[in-house]
């Protein structure tokens, strides 16, 4: 056994099996992929990584293991495993490749964590990787996420009664079910992701800077069998050395943070045909120099966790009216935006104007 010292949870016992998971390269490879991309140009302490937080998930499934003795104890190793996949910056450059968990599973099925699982196991592992203790309403990847990043940007919206919560959660005919002492907590979950969305998550610094590392990776014509290996070194270092005049130049103004402006901003949701319309007229004009950047609205799975009050079986959202006016609101930041170079934004801003 081994012991990590966590400031979020305290010390993480890793068993000798789970010190062989965390020792092949694909989880090693985690240090080097931050939790939040570029948030770290809007609150610099933000430069915590997927390593930790796996680690803190790991800890979190096994707490509700602790009491849920019924769960299998192959989802505490999935929960573990969930984040291999991320790619360099994290969700950044899932717009460009598959979703990250589809390359938890590549790696699992061809990686050294192979050998370390077994093919027999490995196949078994995947299956958990969907586990309500690993990818439910309320899991153990979001519990520390949201702690975890609330820390490590000083946002004042992560203060979250974990151990209440883990100790209300009940493991009943497959799925997890807060117990009603733990409503408040539940509660107080998904609050906090709500407040963490438009101060952190949609920061238009770091949003900014993904969309231009984005058209970087593009331009680079990087394929997903590279990428899905890389960690944020690799990346960054490619990028720095390109042959393309146009992919260093983007590099260098997010290495000196002179990052591109924000040209039009707007909530309402556009067609993929309109994106993609918008996209190459201003391609056409500006080239590198106009971006647009259209994120996928966030879902809030939590309100649809199960609560148990007395004898029944509820939906948080419907017996808490917080959590209902949180959905309901869940769009009024969300936005939608054009970036473009300081030197060409009143060119673009007219531009746009025009087509919009």
């Amino acid at each position: 056994m081994k012991l990590v010292h966590d400031p979020i949870h305290g010390y993480i016992e890793l068993d000798e099996f789970a010190v062989k998971l965390v020792d092949t390269p694909e989880f090693q490879r985690l240090r080097r992929i931050t939790q939040l991309g570029f948030a770290f140009l809007a609150y610099p302490s933000a430069r915590h990584t997927r390593f930790e937080h796996s680690l803190g998930t790991f800890h979190l499934a096994k707490e509700i293991r602790r009491y849920n003795p019924e769960i299998e104890e192959e989802a505490v190793y999935a929960a573990l495993l969930h984040d291999i996949g991320h790619y360099p910056f994290s969700h950044t450059l899932e717009g460009l490749f598959p979703r990250h968990e589809e390359n938890t599973v590549w790696l699992i099925k061809h990686g050294e964590i192979k050998d370390v699982l077994g093919e027999n196991n490995s196949n078994l592992l995947i299956k958990f990787l969907k586990h309500p203790v690993v990818s439910g309403d309320i899991d153990s990847d979001r519990m520390d996420y949201l702690v975890r990043d609330a820390y490590y940007t000083g946002a004042a919206y992560g203060v979250v009664d974990l151990e209440r919560l883990v100790r209300n959660l009940i493991f009943t005919e497959g799925m997890l079910v807060v117990g009603e002492k733990g409503i408040m907590a539940a509660q107080n979950l998904l609050l906090a992701r709500a407040m963490m969305y438009p101060t952190v998550y949609f920061h238009h610094t770091a949003k900014i800077a993904e969309a231009m590392l984005r058209k970087a990776v593009e331009l680079e014509s990087i394929g997903l069998e590279e990428i899905r290996t890389m960690d944020e070194i690799d990346l960054v270092s490619r990028l720095r050395r390109s042959c393309k005049n146009e992919v260093r130049e983007l590099m260098r103004a997010i290495d000196e943070r002179r990052l591109y402006k924000r040209i039009y901003c707007s909530g309402r949701e556009l067609e993929e045909k309109e994106v993609m319309k918008l996209v190459e007229e201003l391609e056409g004009e500006f080239g590198h120099l106009a971006l647009v950047d259209h994120p996928p609205k966030p879902k809030y799975e939590e309100r649809n966790a199960f609560v148990r009050v007395g004898e029944e079986v509820k939906r948080l959202s419907e017996v808490s009216p917080l959590v209902r006016s949180l959905v309901e609101l869940k769009n009024v930041h969300w936005r939608w935006c054009v970036y473009a170079r300081r030197d060409v934004k009143d060119e673009v801003e007219h531009f746009v104007k025009r087509l919009l």
